[in-house]
Formats: structure tokens, sequence, C-alpha cells
């Protein structure tokens, strides 16, 4: 596989990855600049993860036909119009339905991005790949809410989708210049997706996927306030504390992917999903025993990072793990995982802000991740005890048919 190509699916990645987060750092200057309250801006990122969690299902499914080159191109210019579109339009109906339509169009060229990994690259190299791509929406994750400040204080901040309108413009020429074409999966309607959810460990590792991704959501969306108002972490050092800890996740997540071609899938995700949840149990102990005492903080700081390293390392184990167990139909799956981690936000950040209103505090918060955490590992063995052990060998090992 050309180097090039894995690049330019990585910028897209990165880009679709920025739209969805880019507005989060700057709800209130939209509430003022559209005259909208709070929560409605809020309703924005809402919008971007219900469009790509619904929207992606569907479209994958009419468009399976559709070589992957075209299909990419074709969700990029869908991405590009919709953000140039929500540059000058200042309605806000207007906006709700741009931002799904923008969140549709990204779910879409991820799933199919990562759907052509496999007909492009060899099995011994296809975690590392999945972990380059996966990256990068992890680097979108860690800039998204900096750069969106940045922005919005020295332009405006809907100069953010006029850069999202023209860098998807330029990656999809890309695509369309150093991309091969390749062919689509076999032909499937909505029944034949949700029918893979008959397969017992298939179906329970999209709920270890959904669970997973719901306790993410659940402290990440307050993690700013947990670190500042919990930990004691000044304001002034928030802004770096946040791109030290993401940078760092980044490159867990490209190690992740490493470890899942040596390892195999299921033994990373099984210690990722681990380590989550003994980090989150020591959590509390960093809230509640160490904050009085000399290295509180750098003990909280070094629990929350050992916590958002072990996600990160699985998330290109489990991209891989479903490409493993289904790979005659690895568009399909990876759609449905698509939409159920935007889902998962939903319900996390959702959860997160019922229990904030309820106590007044997200001292908590740690308590509920680590309650999705142990759901989310009590699916992952269910789904490898019910054949995903024995569907997914490691990459090097050798496979019928496989060159």
């Amino acid at each position: 596989m050309n180097r090039m190509i894995l690049y330019m699916l990585t910028l897209g990645t990165f880009l679709t990855g920025f739209a969805e987060l880019a507005v989060v750092g700057i709800l209130p200057i939209i509430s003022k600049d559209a005259g909208i309250s709070i929560s409605q801006a809020g309703q924005l990122v809402t919008a971007f993860s219900l469009g790509f969690a619904v929207g992606t299902p569907i479209f994958v499914s009419l468009t399976q036909r559709i070589s992957r080159r075209r299909l990419l191109a074709a969700a990029l210019l869908v991405f590009a119009a919709g953000s140039l579109l929500s540059y000058f339009i200042a309605g806000y109906p207007a906006m709700l339905a741009l931002r799904a339509l923008i969140g549709a169009s990204a779910g879409v060229y991820l799933t199919t991005a990562l759907g052509a990994l496999p007909k492009l690259m060899p099995a011994a190299g296809l975690g590392r790949a999945m972990s380059t791509v996966m990256m990068a929406f992890s680097a979108a994750s860690v800039l998204g809410a900096p750069l969106g400040i940045a922005l919005a204080d020295g332009w405006s901040w809907r100069s953010i989708y006029l850069l999202l309108g023209a860098g998807a413009l330029l990656v999809m020429l890309g695509v369309l210049r150093i991309m091969p074409d390749v062919e689509g999966d076999v032909p499937a309607g909505l029944g034949r997706q949700f029918a893979v959810l008959g397969r017992p460990g298939l179906a329970a590792g999209l709920l270890m996927s959904l669970l997973f991704s719901s306790g993410i959501a659940l402290l990440n969306t307050y993690f700013v306030p947990f670190l500042q108002d919990i930990l004691g972490l000044m304001p002034s050092y928030t802004g770096l504390t946040m791109l030290l800890l993401g940078l760092a996740g980044t490159l867990a997540t490209r190690l992740g992917g490493g470890a899942a071609d040596r390892r195999g899938p299921p033994a990373v995700i099984l210690r990722s999903l681990a380590a989550m949840a003994l980090a989150l149990a020591l959590m509390p102990f960093a809230t509640f025993v160490f904050r009085t005492v000399a290295g509180g903080l750098a003990s909280g700081l070094a629990v929350s990072a050992a916590w958002l390293l072990a996600y990160s390392v699985a998330i290109p184990a489990i991209q891989t793990y479903f490409v493993r167990i289904a790979p005659e139909s690895a568009n399909i799956v990876l759609g449905l995982n698509t939409s159920l981690l935007h889902l998962g936000v939903a319900i996390g950040s959702l959860t997160g802000g019922l229990l904030a209103d309820a106590t007044s505090t997200v001292r908590y918060h740690p308590w509920a991740g680590l309650a999705f955490a142990l759901l989310s590992l009590s699916a992952g063995l269910a789904s490898f005890a019910k054949g995903g052990v024995r569907e997914n060998r490691p990459a090097n090992a050798e496979r019928p048919g496989r060159g």
C-alpha cells in the first residue's frame, strides 16, 4: 500500500474528528454570537453525534456497490458542502441540520476508510494501519478544543467551518488522484446489517464497544472540571496538561495497533479494559485521600493518565477485532461499530450531565465510569468466549487464502 494513501486517509480522519470536537470548547462564544442558550449550543454536538450514529448504517447500506475510492470522495464532498454552508448560514435550525449532515458524512467516510484498509494492507500490517488512522481521530480529540478556541479568538468560530470545508476538498482531490479503485462489499440491506447481531460473539463485542465509549465520554466530557475542581489543577495549567495527556494518548493509540498485530486483539482489549477499571477504581483515592497531602495533585494526574493511556491502547485493537471476526462484512460491522461508538458518546455525556446535576459535583464521575468499564469488560469476555478468540488469531499467524 502506498504510504501516501494511508496518510491521505489519516488526514481525512483528522478532519472528521476535528469537526466533531472543535465546538466543545467554544460553546459560550457560539451562544453569544448566534443568540442562543448554552444548552442550545450544546445541541450542535448532539446533532453531529446523532447524524453520525443514525446516518452511517443507512448510507453504508445504500452505497455498498460504489467503489471505495468514489464513496470516500463523495463523503468528503458532502462533508465540505455542509461545512462551507455552515460558515454562511446563521439560522439555528439550519445549523442543527447541517451539523447532522456533517456527522453523517463523517461517519460514512470513517467507516469506508477503515473498511478499505483490509483490501489495501497485508494482514500483518493491518493493526498498525488501523492505529495510524485512529491515531488521527485521537489527535483530533486532543487538538480539537484548543484549536477551536484559538481560531475563535483569533478569527471567528465560523472560520472553523471554512477551514474544514477547504481541507475536505483538498483530501478529496488527493483520494481521487492516488487511491486505487477498491471494490465495495457484497450488497446488503439494513436487514443484513442488523442480522450480524445474531452472531453472539459479534453482538457481545458491539455491546462491549458501546459500553466502552459510554464510559469514556462520561468522564471525558467533564474531565476539565474534574481536573480543576476535584484535583485542584490551576486553570492556567489546564491547557498544557490536556495537551500533554492527549499527545501521550495519541502515541498509545499507535502502540495499541502494533500490540494487536503481535498478540492478537482480544489480549490487548482485555488488558486495556482491566487497566481502565483499575485506574478508575483508584481515582477516588486520589481525590478523597491524597487531596490534602503533598503529591495529591501528582497522584491524581498519574491515575488519570493511566486511565487515558489504557483506553487509547484499546481503540485500534477493538477496530482490528471486528475486522478479523467478520472479514466478509468489514464495512457493515465497522459501520455498526462507529454508530455505536457515537451513540455511546451521547449516552455517556448525558449520563455525566445528569450525574453532575443530581450531585452538583463531578467528584463521583469516576465511579460511574468504573461501572461502564466493568460492564464493557464483561461483554468483552462474553464475546471472546463465544467464538471471538477462535476467529482472531494474531495477524502474523498463517491464515488460509491470505498472502
